[in-house]
């Protein structure tokens, strides 16, 4: 699985196909949170984490 912001999807789809695994999993994070505090950042993460990684794992358990 891979984790970036907006600004870095293309960067990571090129790694991804130039290393064989075009279908590696990525979960896309708004461009700007490296600036943000804490306390904007976690409901951030937290819904990536419940929207989109959640339902992945339990697709992989599932089969």
């Amino acid at each position: 699985m891979v984790i970036v912001t907006e600004a870095f999807v293309e960067l990571a789809e090129a790694t991804m196909q130039s290393r064989g695994m075009p279908a590696l999993p990525m979960i896309v994070l708004p461009h700007d949170t490296e600036v943000l505090p804490m306390e904007e950042l976690r409901p951030i993460v937290v819904d990536a984490v419940q929207q989109e990684l959640l339902p992945m794992i339990e697709a992989s358990c599932a089969a």
